[in-house]
């Protein structure tokens, strides 16, 4: 009988491995606070992205009694922000009220998660900007307005109000959506973004009859090994994307919309558009702000809400045909 050979061999491996970060959509959001220039990046200096996403419960200020409240989501969407939506939702208790974004989009799966949770709560979005009361047009949300406990107060509005990139995803998780022909809705392809990591372990060996047998492995430590970025929908990404779609009742057109332009452009859906996609299901009225409640069968003629149940919508004018607009390049996106 052969004895076996014992001895601990100590080797440090080094190897590579490639992970892939989840998409990221991005655009610039000062580009949209008038109207898109169809100028292209090289003669438009770039802007910084918008801050991180954050909420606030506004009341309307332009009433006394039994004013209509709704949530102010506005920034860009990180992956924090689906945990910052949950916990700030549970702060409401059973209280129902629309969810009124104004967003230059972010990560795709974080919109996902927020759509989702929006459809199983049953609250109801909008596109629009919020100005809080005594806060200047230069910070419309300025902290000084920002109430403690309690609702804010301000006023929404849609023109120059955007909701572009990912954000559209997340906007079609109210049951119901809407926005003026004053706001704006924009599409584009997603951005991988692969990161390489180097990883090194230290592994224990033992030889046994003149063969290596691994005993132990230990991670020691990683090292960024660069970044690389793809704007391909690859085949998986696309049956993520098409599955949130059909759960969300939008056309699978949208999709064609998304591939239609590249990540330094927007292709702009009219809200006209927007509901032959399903992503909106109504349009304001002139007359009628983001942030108002859809109107319920029940609601007596002075309700202040959106479209009566029984009265039916007006038919929209079709605006001209919407060219693909350039929009600056956001950091990170």
């Amino acid at each position: 009988m052969r004895n076996a050979i014992l001895f601990v061999v100590k080797q440090l491996l080094i190897f590579s491995l490639v992970f892939a970060f989840q998409p990221m959509l991005s655009a610039g959001s000062e580009a949209w606070a008038a109207k898109p220039k169809q100028t292209g990046p090289e003669t438009q200096a770039k802007k910084p992205a918008q801050p991180a996403m954050s909420f606030i419960l506004v009341r309307s200020a332009d009433c006394t009694d039994d004013c209509p409240e709704w949530i102010s989501a506005e920034g860009l969407i990180t992956q924090a922000t689906p945990g910052r939506l949950k916990k700030f939702l549970k702060t409401l208790g059973d209280k129902k009220v629309p969810i009124v974004f104004h967003s230059e989009g972010g990560e795709v799966n974080a919109a996902y998660a927020m759509g989702r949770m929006i459809r199983k709560g049953g609250f109801e979005t909008a596109v629009g900007g919020t100005r809080l009361e005594g806060c200047p047009l230069t910070d419309m949300r300025c902290k000084a307005s920002i109430a403690r406990k309690g609702p804010s107060t301000g006023r929404s509005y849609s023109g120059g109000a955007y909701c572009v990139s990912a954000c559209p995803l997340a906007l079609a998780g109210g049951t119901s959506r809407v926005a003026s022909q004053w706001a704006y809705i924009g599409v584009h392809q997603f951005t991988t973004i692969y990161s390489k990591v180097t990883v090194s372990y230290r592994i224990e060996y033992r030889m046994v009859n003149g063969r290596k047998q691994e005993v132990s492995r230990q991670e020691i430590g990683r090292k960024n090994a660069g970044q690389s970025k793809s704007t391909k929908l690859g085949k998986q990404a696309e049956a993520v994307l098409s599955a949130y779609l059909t759960e969300m009742g939008v056309s699978q057109d949208l999709i064609e919309r998304i591939l239609s332009a590249s990540p330094e452009t927007l292709r702009l859906l009219p809200s006209v558009e927007a509901m032959k996609l399903g992503l909106l299901t109504d349009m304001l009225a002139s007359n009628e702000s983001p942030g108002i409640p859809l109107c319920r069968a029940d609601d007596p003629a002075s309700a202040r809400c959106h479209r009566h149940a029984d009265a039916p919508a007006a038919e929209p004018a079709t605006p001209a045909a919407q060219p693909v607009a350039d929009a600056p390049v956001a950091s990170g996106g």
